[in-house]
């Protein structure tokens, strides 16, 4: 069954880093983006290294789309999530995580800015629940 989690994290180093990239993606929302970006092109230069041209040139490619436009980004995840719902309501396990996941997907296409909020606090609720863990508070 699928069901959705916080991220599992074993080790207080990396509840530490997610802390500290939920406070950069919260002070300076739009770098997320240029992250992404700059990381699908490393990824594709990594990958035409490695003998994959086509998965490659593709990855630059879109890296580089994200880099020009970033808004793209919150828009492709947007119409992801808007899929995602709907599968879930019509072939999907749950009906309540279909319409969530829809209106979350909705929200996220008519206010793009609002998806590195977002992934921002989901990585500070999630430090906080991985820390507490860690010192036997879960």
């Amino acid at each position: 069954m699928l069901e959705f989690a916080l991220p599992a994290t074993s080790s207080l180093i990396v509840a530490v880093l997610a802390l500290v990239a939920g406070i950069i993606i919260l002070a300076f929302p739009h770098i997320i983006s240029y992250v992404i970006g700059v990381w699908m092109v490393a990824v594709g230069v990594v990958g035409i290294v490695g003998g994959g041209w086509l998965p490659g040139m593709i990855s630059i490619a879109l890296g580089i789309v994200v880099l020009v436009f970033p808004h793209i980004l919150s828009y492709l995840v947007g119409v992801y999530l808007v899929l995602l719902g709907l599968w879930f309501i019509f072939a999907g396990p749950s009906l309540i995580a279909g319409l969530v996941t829809l209106a979350v997907g909705i929200i996220v296409m008519v206010s793009p800015d609002i998806l590195s909020y977002v992934f921002g606090l989901y990585l500070l609720i999630g430090s906080a629940i991985a820390i507490a863990r860690y010192y036997g508070l879960f």
